[in-house]
């Protein structure tokens, strides 16, 4: 922003737009009038590219997205193989952990049958360790209790 004394002669300027769409203000003050009003007239002038420009921006612009679409290509590339090794890892990993389960599972069926078979065991072991110290103590049927007292049938 700038005065300009264009009391003489019109203010005539052109710049140039860059390739993509903007928008454009005009500002106009009259702060160094205090007296008197001013009539400000302009016309702005909206010269389209010329087709030769048109073509130019437009194969800037591609060769600008080519240029990034190759860069991801190239990390997407890198990241996609690296992900793929890291499934096949992974699913090598399950497949192991999948047959330790399967181990585990059959040890502990055949931990259980030999738990059962034990524990029916303890149980007549203990049936039999009842009895006979009972008939330890008690004697046979068929004993006199003098006889059992000297150990005599």
């Amino acid at each position: 922003m700038e005065r300009v004394d264009a009391s003489r002669t019109a203010i005539t300027g052109k710049f140039l737009v860059g390739s993509v769409p903007c928008l454009i203000q005009f500002s106009f003050e009259n702060e160094y009038s205090w007296y008197r009003e001013k009539i400000v007239s302009y016309k702005v002038t909206v010269t389209p590219p010329s087709l030769s420009t048109l073509k130019a921006g437009r194969r800037r612009r591609a060769k600008a997205c080519l240029k990034a679409v190759a860069e991801d290509a190239k990390s997407a590339n890198k990241r996609y193989t690296s992900a793929t090794e890291q499934k096949v890892s992974i699913e090598k990993e399950l497949e192991a952990l999948y047959q330790q389960i399967e181990s585990k599972k059959k040890a502990l069926a055949v931990v259980k049958k030999e738990e059962t078979w034990l524990k029916d065991r303890v149980a007549v072991r203990e049936a039999q360790t009842k009895a006979l110290v009972q008939r330890l103590e008690v004697g046979w049927p068929d004993e006199t209790d003098g006889d059992h007292e000297n150990g005599q049938r």
